[in-house]
């Protein structure tokens, strides 16, 4: 464990409030003075370091002891070698030994690129203090953190990555295993932050999110090994609902849910390797989220811990529950009263910011907090709901403890028809059609997606059992050499319709509307069939990765989204984009919302990709809002399109994006450098392995 790494922490230290300032624009971390008068003296940081090495557990591994003793104090007479230290740090070129002294601040970054447009600044590096995160360990453990906790190198590489295309580096892991370790860290990080602004909460669930939103250089705060419980279905005149932990697998809980008949509609299509929590704070969506929208729209309530370390249940408020909770004198009475201020004087900018899509998960949905609009609310019609601020926020502004979501009876009386598309301009015209009967959903997959498929056949022996898996193949086959004649497709729709689709149109009806002389819908009803066109679907991205075993299918343009009508444009001008960059991809996605998951092959070991990426993301992004699309459907903003956001919302937007972030979290403790702020250079920041 090399010295650089930690940090001195002082939980004696006065516990000091920020004044919480609702109309402050600039969000930065409150910073030390300049003097650093704060500091811990030579003499302190030697007693801990020397505490710290005494104490300390020698078993790499993370540590899950809940009854360690606390440190025993180090006498005045072993304070020896005063200047020790900071030799050492210069010994080992370590820049953090020069920081503490040098309050010079850096200049702001600003992305550029030879032929694009300045975007979104990068705050000011962040002063790292001498031994940042130096017992870390200690410090929680002394305030009564249960869960495990490391420092070791290995521990750290593991949460460096996820399935982004970045690679950052945390500096401590915890493993919290209550919402009293949850409560207990925020407490602590919010007090020494006071005086260490470089030290922040991170949460983390699968690590399968595609944005970098669960990285960071700080404290990674790992939900999902510990806080997995799932409670009971619980079935009330309202409907069905579950409660669960963040860090519950959403196949478990759906799995669950099953044997009562019941699912939670918005489950995102990597429900197999995903947490509820994770879900939560990306607000994803899936297949179902055409009719059902997304998670966010099934949340019924959250206890989240807020900034000053307490566990508040979040739900939709009456104005008379809201006048309620005002008078009482907590963090969560605050929050909601000035987050009610702030929509109030500025409704009229926030519904004019609302993205025309149907998916969107870029910035703060404050639009979504009044469905009725305060003027209705205020005379008792209508709900504040915050739950729609924390689903989706990444993070930022609260860490989520339990999760109540509602369900859906499971419907299995559903129709699939298939639709392949091999001219790109009929594409727009198809799904605008089979909206009109409201289908439960519309998924679409290309031509290269198929194409793999048709190459690689032992990929699905994984996947698919005994003669299943022959019976599939067989399909794969006589669908490509008889119904295409050899041809492939430029998309496949997949289309299900249901009992409510049906009730006015049966599917063969609805197949023959959307037929015409170039494009031909058919009723599917093999069930082998049907079964290998969503094992293609499923897998179109695993797939890509056939194309080049030396490259990595990158996700950073896999959220864009246009509405449905600008869909034929949308993709001759992406098409046209990959051929200029000479970059192959494999596409799928929900067609009925317009939303695509572009997967460009990349070679991360190669230095000139960052600068490949940030030049594509420009110009594919801004494609998508010439279109009037998004950037981002589903996936969120992380570190990918957090600089991007002045391409989807102008300055007053942002900057109230900035004081709702401000409001919840005015030292900026929870995931800095996502939604606002952004803080990581993309090029630099990016993992240099496939």
């Amino acid at each position: 464990m090399t010295l650089r790494s930690l940090t001195i922490i002082d939980v004696d230290a006065p516990k000091v409030r920020s004044k919480h300032v609702s109309k402050k624009s600039n969000h930065k971390k409150a910073k030390t003075s300049e003097s650093f008068s704060g500091l811990p003296s030579n003499a302190e940081i030697q007693a801990d370091i020397a505490s710290y090495k005494k104490n300390k557990i020698t078993n790499p591994n993370i540590i899950n002891n809940t009854t360690q003793a606390n440190p025993k104090k180090i006498s005045e007479k072993k304070l020896v070698a005063k200047k020790t230290l900071r030799k050492k740090d210069r010994t080992n070129n370590s820049p953090r030994s020069t920081v503490a002294i040098n309050s010079i601040k850096e200049p702001e970054k600003i992305y550029r690129t030879s032929n694009t447009p300045v975007l979104l600044s990068v705050s000011s590096q962040v002063k790292r203090h001498p031994l940042g995160h130096l017992l870390l360990e200690k410090k929680l453990r002394e305030a009564g953190f249960q869960g495990g906790i490391s420092t070791d190198k290995k521990f750290l590489d593991r949460y460096s990555t996820d399935e982004s295309i970045f690679c950052i580096k945390p500096q401590v892991v915890i493993q919290p295993k209550n919402k009293h370790d949850l409560e207990t860290a925020t407490k602590l990080i919010a007090s020494e932050t006071k005086r260490f602004s470089s030290l922040s909460l991170t949460p983390r669930a699968a690590g399968t999110g595609l944005s970098g939103g669960s990285l960071t250089d700080s404290i990674v705060v790992d939900v999902t090994t510990h806080l997995t419980k799932i409670d009971e279905v619980k079935k009330t005149k309202k409907g069905v609902t579950i409660t669960c932990e963040p860090g519950a697998m959403w196949q478990e809980v759906e799995k669950k849910l099953k044997k009562h008949g019941f699912y939670i509609p918005a489950y995102p299509s990597s429900k197999a390797i995903c947490t509820v929590g994770g879900s939560i704070a990306n607000n994803a969506a899936g297949p179902d989220s055409l009719r059902y929208g997304h998670c966010a729209s099934w949340v019924d309530s959250l206890d989240v811990v807020l900034a000053d370390g307490n566990t508040y249940t979040i739900k939709p408020l009456s104005y008379k529950e809201f006048k309620a909770l005002t008078k009482q004198k907590n963090e969560y009475a605050r929050v909601a009263e000035e987050v009610f201020t702030l929509i109030e004087k500025n409704e009229k900018t926030i519904l004019s910011a609302k993205p025309k899509t149907a998916k969107n998960t870029a910035g703060y949905s404050l639009w979504d907090v009044f469905a009725d609009g305060i003027a209705q609310f205020k005379k008792g019609n209508g709900e504040m709901d915050m739950t729609r601020l924390i689903s989706g926020s990444q993070g930022t502004i609260g860490i989520i403890s339990s999760i109540t979501m509602r369900t859906l009876p499971i419907a299995n009386d559903s129709t699939l028809l298939s639709v392949p598309i091999f001219k790109l301009e009929d594409i727009a015209k198809t799904v605008i059609t089979t909206l009109k009967y409201n289908p439960l959903n519309i998924e679409i997959f290309d031509g290269i997606s198929f194409d793999l498929a048709l190459k690689n056949p032992d990929f699905f022996k994984k996947r698919l059992q005994g003669l299943d898996y022959y019976r599939v193949m067989l399909a794969m086959y006589a669908t490509y050499h008889v119904r295409y004649r050899g041809k492939t497709p430029e998309f496949t729709l997949l289309i299900t319709v249901d009992k409510t689709t049906e009730q006015k149109h049966s599917a063969s009806e609805i197949a023959k509307e959307i037929s015409d002389s170039s494009v031909k819908a058919r009723v599917v009803n093999n069930p082998a069939e049907i079964e290998m066109l969503w094992q293609i679907r499923r897998a179109s991205y695993p797939l890509a990765k056939f194309q080049d075993p030396n490259k990595r299918p990158a996700p950073f343009l896999e959220d864009m989204t246009v509405p449905p009508e600008h869909l034929s444009r949308f993709l001759m001008d992406i098409k046209k984009l990959f051929k200029e960059f000479n970059v192959q991809a494999a596409m799928h996605g929900h067609g009925g919302n317009g939303h695509f998951h572009f997967y460009p092959l990349l070679d991360f070991t190669n230095k000139t990709t960052p600068l490949l990426v940030e030049r594509m993301a420009e110009r594919f992004y801004s494609t998508a809002v010439k279109y009037h699309g998004d950037i981002c459907g589903e996936h969120n903003d992380g570190i990918i399109r957090t600089p991007h956001l002045n391409k989807m919302f102008n300055r007053a937007t942002l900057e109230l994006f900035k004081k709702v972030e401000h409001i919840f979290d005015p030292d900026d403790i929870f995931n800095p450098g996502k939604k606002v702020n952004p803080r990581f250079d993309i090029k630099t920041s990016m993992r240099k392995t496939n």
